[in-house]
């Protein structure tokens, strides 16, 4: 037995010796490359003039900012405009810079045994107002242009399951009206359907119907997919032929001048009893758009703020067009009440908007309901995404031309998203209920303030400076004798 443990102790030496002298010879060498690198760098650094020298590189990086230095390399690969998914990144509203007014005293918090109302009308004087349990709407994505047959099942099951609404977007699909109870179909500007025989099968089934001219992140540009990108899948659902593209125009069919929009929407509302609202990319013109379109008396105002999201599109209408959706919401609002027309026109604010924060906010400047759409598919991302990342974006399964598209799981994306919806609204009802009201439709402007008087003055509220305590000469109260004797000079 001592032979064997005396074997073990040697062979044990010898590999601690072993490993020792290769750790040693390891870290010599390394420190031998470290330092070789190290004096070669500084050579290149120091050794170079500016023009010349690599370091040079960091201020052409600190100069743009990385994804604008990205596009611009993609830019010197193709002739064609860029199509970047998902909307672009600026948030010009300030939402951050709006807080919330708690009930305390002067205004006590609504009793806590109190239930707190979350659901809303949108189109209240049309003969069928469209209802919805929470205030949060899936806004209109559509199939084969935008997103994939799946992935559209999966927003209408979640949006039944959390008893609200999902938008169509550009394309009429039979599979999503099974699934949803609430359903918005768009009247839009693309090519097809071919006449108005074509779109009443879908108008029919409508819940609502909202006349889309124009979006934030693409305003009303045009927008085309080449046939060799459609499925024949898609072109049946679009009824384009073999070889067709999907065009967007810029304008609705047959709109020749300013006041045939208006004509349109009082055509559509007298042929559905539905509620009949028209889409906005809000500009500096909206007073005038609203002008305009109050002569049909739509019943909902959809503002799609210049911060809105699409599935692709040119990065200067995502970055550079388009009013920032909060002084868009505050001057339809104030547009609408001036006029008396606020208890019949519904607004809806789109355009990135992401927590329940925002959607309150929102609500309080006017709104009565919010959409959301990059918000629902990073919800169903949450769970859907480790299947392709970090090897491919989320698009990869969401896209109607993600090449793993049938990979996503219906169920599961569908439960992550009403988990995040359901979510949202509850802590919406918190907020609605540390404001000392009942119902979320009671929310409005005087139950913010803004931090500094240009979110003030954007978003048409007070600021924090209106309200900065102020103690008149004879408010204030004398001080006793006491502390005026012992008062130090």
């Amino acid at each position: 037995m001592s032979l064997w443990w005396t074997m073990f102790g040697a062979v044990s030496a010898a590999l601690a010796v072993g490993s020792a002298g290769f750790l040693l010879f390891n870290g010599l060498v390394a420190r031998l490359m470290v330092g070789s690198l190290y004096r070669y760098g500084m050579r290149e650094l120091t050794g170079a003039r500016y023009p010349m020298n690599l370091g040079s590189m960091l201020n052409l990086l600190r100069r743009a900012d990385p994804q604008v230095f990205l596009e611009n390399l993609l830019r010197t690969r193709t002739d064609q405009a860029l199509d970047r998914p998902m909307g672009g990144p600026t948030r010009t509203s300030p939402w951050g810079q709006l807080v919330f007014n708690p009930a305390q005293v002067a205004k006590l918090p609504t009793p806590t045994a109190a239930a707190i109302d979350m659901r809303v009308t949108l189109g209240p004087k049309a003969q069928r107002p469209l209802q919805c349990d929470i205030p949060i709407v899936i806004t209109g994505m559509s199939f084969a242009g935008a997103l994939s047959e799946r992935t559209k099942i999966a927003l209408a099951d979640a949006a039944d399951a959390a008893g609200t609404a999902t938008n169509t977007g550009e394309n009429y699909l039979p599979a999503e009206r099974h699934h949803a109870k609430r359903l918005i179909v768009q009247y839009h500007r693309g090519t097809w359907p071919k006449s108005a025989q074509n779109y009443a099968p879908w108008l029919d089934q409508a819940d609502a119907i909202e006349v889309q001219v124009g979006q934030g992140a693409q305003a009303a540009a045009t927008r085309r997919t080449p046939s060799r990108r459609l499925t024949p899948e898609m072109r049946a659902v679009m009824g384009l032929a073999p070889g067709e593209d999907a065009v967007i125009e810029t304008r609705l069919k047959n709109i020749h001048h300013p006041e045939d929009v208006a004509e349109r929407i009082a055509d559509l509302k007298a042929r559905h009893p539905v509620p009949v609202g028209v889409k906005l990319a809000p500009s500096a013109r909206l007073l005038e758009d609203l002008h305009l379109l109050m002569a049909a008396e739509p019943d909902f105002i959809t503002l799609d703020g210049g911060e809105g999201g699409t599935h692709g599109g040119p990065p200067i209408l995502q970055d550079d067009f388009g009013l920032p959706l909060m002084a868009a919401l505050s001057w339809t609002h104030h547009y609408l009440q001036d006029r008396g027309l606020r208890h019949r026109v519904s607004i809806i604010a789109a355009g990135g908007l992401r927590t329940p924060g925002d959607f309150l906010k929102a609500m309080a400047l006017g709104a009565d309901a919010v959409y959301i759409g990059y918000a629902a598919l990073m919800a169903m991302a949450a769970v859907e995404a480790p299947q392709v990342m970090p090897w491919a974006p989320p698009e990869a399964l969401f896209y109607a031309s993600g090449p793993s598209r049938q990979r996503m799981q219906i169920g599961r994306a569908a439960q992550a998203l009403t988990h995040f919806l359901k979510s949202c609204t509850a802590e919406m009802a918190f907020g609605v209920e540390a404001l000392g009201l009942t119902r979320v439709a009671d929310v409005g402007p005087e139950d913010v303030v803004a931090l500094d008087p240009w979110t003030a003055r954007l978003a048409g509220v007070s600021s924090l400076v209106d309200h900065r305590p102020r103690v008149e000469p004879w408010e204030r109260s004398p001080r006793p004798e006491h502390q005026r004797e012992h008062a130090p000079h």
